[in-house]
């Protein structure tokens, strides 16, 4: 006698419940982003412009309570709008260089006066930003200066500010 198993006859996929699934995980995924931003915070409150305010290490805001650090940034964002028009005048000498790049025939006096431009506004927008970065450090303690010394050092020995937790061998 040979034995044959019975054909089973297969279900056909409910697609209600694999999408109500997809749906749950796409859920738990949007429930567990809006978790982690509130337990972690709303972020870093930093001040990113490309200027002389680079000055000052991102890694020394973040070491301040959140009161003083929100007290300086408001200092840095008082010069927002300078810094604002300083970048976009320094776009706008690029792609004026751009354009005079593509002009034919060739004109070096086009050239010229777009990269002296360029560097003009570059001035300008570091020079802001320099005096931004002043009026921050004047309103420091000397604690907080010594933190900022502190992390400009640690920023030059390592390439990115954060703090030299191991400390390199004397080399002989």
């Amino acid at each position: 006698m040979s034995e044959t198993t019975p054909e089973v006859a297969r279900k056909p996929i409910n697609w209600l419940v694999v999408t109500l699934v997809a749906s749950l995980a796409v859920n738990l995924l949007v429930a567990g982003a809006a978790a982690a931003r509130w337990y972690v915070g709303a972020g870093p409150e930093r001040y990113a412009r490309l200027t002389q305010t680079q000055l000052i290490p991102r890694f020394f805001f973040r070491d301040l309570d959140r009161a003083r650090r929100m007290e300086l940034l408001g200092v840095l964002k008082t010069q927002d709008k300078q810094v604002r028009e300083g970048r976009r005048a320094v776009k706008a000498q690029v792609t004026e260089l751009a354009d005079a790049l593509e002009t034919e025939p060739y004109d070096q006096a086009r050239v010229t006066a777009a990269v002296e431009g360029f560097t003009a506004k570059s001035e300008a927008l570091f020079m802001t930003g320099g005096e931004a970065a002043l009026s921050v450090i004047d309103q420091l303690t000397p604690e907080e200066r010594k933190m900022m010394a502190q992390h400009l050092r640690n920023r030059e020995d390592r390439g990115r500010g954060k703090p030299d937790d191991d400390k390199k061998p004397d080399s002989p």
